[in-house]
């Protein structure tokens, strides 16, 4: 017994003091909850005004000579002399030896048809002598009027004659096989492709190689349909303006440039169902101080310049939204969703020709999610947001905007209380006094302000507090 009660008598104490405890929090005020605000987003802005716009038509391909042939014999023989320059990516002139087959028998066949040529030329000759003879000897006879053409060997005459045109072609054939032995260069180019060596035999109509002119070079740029809107494309047989074309590549980690034009468009290709256009540059594989040559097969970007758009306005590709949306700054320095009709969109630039008006600021930073009436601070033109002691940030944003040449007018307060901000404070102190409500508003730029760590007035503090 004695112990039972040793141990109920701790209990009972401890039960005792937790009840008075429990008692003693439950009627005390509740704790006070400092209402949640996020705190004002920085944003890059910009203030729009229209322009007009070179739309650019960006594509992709790779080089190729606008003049390529195939190295081809006309005759057949031992190749005798090689050019250096006949070798894959070497470079030749017009007029320069490529090659050259052994002539040894060709020229040997020439001193026969000459030979011929000049035995036919004999025989000819012969004839004529009979002829004329058969001639006078029929007339020696006392006959009169003009002799048969048999009695005047005009037959034989007639072969013999043919037999000389024979021997004739026989000696231009000849000779044409000589000057054949050797392959001179049709124009200045490169060697795309080369299968054989001094020494080698090789056939009449026997593929050698792939040469190519130097003069020009070609891009096949594949475009979609969107691509074709404001893109004139030129017309056969019209001599009209071409539409410009810069192509680009790196080239030792430096970007190149050349220039040139749109000349054709080729057709659409049945698998893509894209057209293909071809962009030719002049002159594209010369070597000089300001430019470095193209190469075939090299992959380039093009940039082709197709119509100008009047008065639109400009912005970044990455400002517009997925829906036509653009995000923009207003009076309040809050964001607001904007509809926009796009004339145009390429990887950088977005053409816009209804929904803004000038002077609208538009947001440049991405945002994920927001709402509209979000609070921002905002950087205007470079002009960062102003923070004078005790001052609102958010009005200071939009004074930039003036000072920049936006149109806000600086009458306009921040809280559409009153337009001085001596008279404002006035008034809310009056509100905080008479123990009204703050405008909503007037408490969310106030939180923000102290979520920002900015100095506020402890009355204006606590009445935020409060609410």
């Amino acid at each position: 017994m004695k112990l039972f009660v040793k141990i109920l008598i701790p209990v009972a104490v401890l039960l005792v003091a937790w009840l008075i405890a429990r008692s003693i929090i439950s009627s005390g005020p509740e704790p006070r909850t400092r209402p949640s605000f996020s705190a004002a987003q920085s944003v890059e802005a910009v203030t729009l005004k229209r322009e007009d716009y070179q739309v650019r038509v960006l594509a992709q391909g790779t080089v190729r000579p606008a003049r390529e042939s195939a190295l081809v014999p006309e005759v057949t023989g031992v190749i005798k002399t090689l050019s250096p320059n006949l070798v894959k990516g070497g470079f030749f002139t017009k007029g320069e030896l490529l090659l050259a087959i052994d002539e040894q028998d060709y020229a040997i066949a020439l001193a026969q048809a000459e030979a011929g040529y000049a035995q036919a030329s004999a025989v000819l000759q012969e004839e004529k002598a009979r002829a004329a003879q058969a001639v006078a000897d029929w007339k020696s006879l006392g006959r009169k009027g003009k002799p048969s053409g048999l009695t005047a060997r005009e037959p034989q005459l007639a072969a013999a004659r043919a037999s000389l045109a024979a021997a004739k072609a026989s000696v231009q054939q000849a000779r044409l096989d000589v000057a054949r032995t050797q392959i001179n260069a049709p124009y200045d180019g490169g060697v795309l492709e080369i299968d054989v060596d001094e020494g080698g035999f090789v056939s009449r109509g026997m593929t050698l190689g792939k040469i190519y002119s130097t003069g020009a070079a070609e891009v096949r740029l594949p475009l979609a349909d969107r691509q074709l809107t404001y893109l004139t494309l030129p017309n056969p047989g019209e001599n009209t303006d071409k539409p410009s074309v810069i192509l680009r590549a790196s080239i030792g980690g430096r970007e190149q440039t050349w220039e040139g034009s749109l000349i054709r468009a080729e057709g659409v290709d049945a698998t893509s169902q894209q057209l293909n256009v071809v962009a030719l540059v002049e002159n594209p594989f010369v070597v000089s101080a300001d430019s470095t040559p193209l190469r075939v097969g090299q992959f380039v970007s093009a940039e082709i310049h197709g119509d100008l758009l009047q008065q639109v306005f400009v912005i970044p590709a990455s400002s517009l939204r997925e829906g036509g949306e653009v995000l923009l700054v207003d009076d309040e320095n809050t964001l607001r969703k904007r509809a926009v009709t796009v004339a145009w969109t390429d990887d950088e630039f977005v053409a816009i020709t209804e929904g803004l008006n000038d002077g609208d600021v538009l947001t440049l930073t991405t945002l994920s999610a927001v709402t509209d009436g979000t609070p921002v601070r905002a950087t205007i033109d470079g002009v960062a947001p102003k923070n004078p002691r005790g001052g609102s940030a958010i009005a200071g944003s939009r004074s930039n905007r003036s000072e920049s040449g936006g149109n806000t007018d600086d009458s306009q307060g921040s809280n559409g209380i009153g337009d001085d901000r001596a008279a404002r404070m006035e008034k809310l102190k009056a509100m905080v006094d008479n123990g009204e409500a703050l405008p909503d508003d007037v408490v969310k730029r106030v939180q923000a302000r102290l979520d920002a760590g900015e100095r506020v007035p402890p009355w204006l503090k606590a009445a935020v507090m409060k609410q």
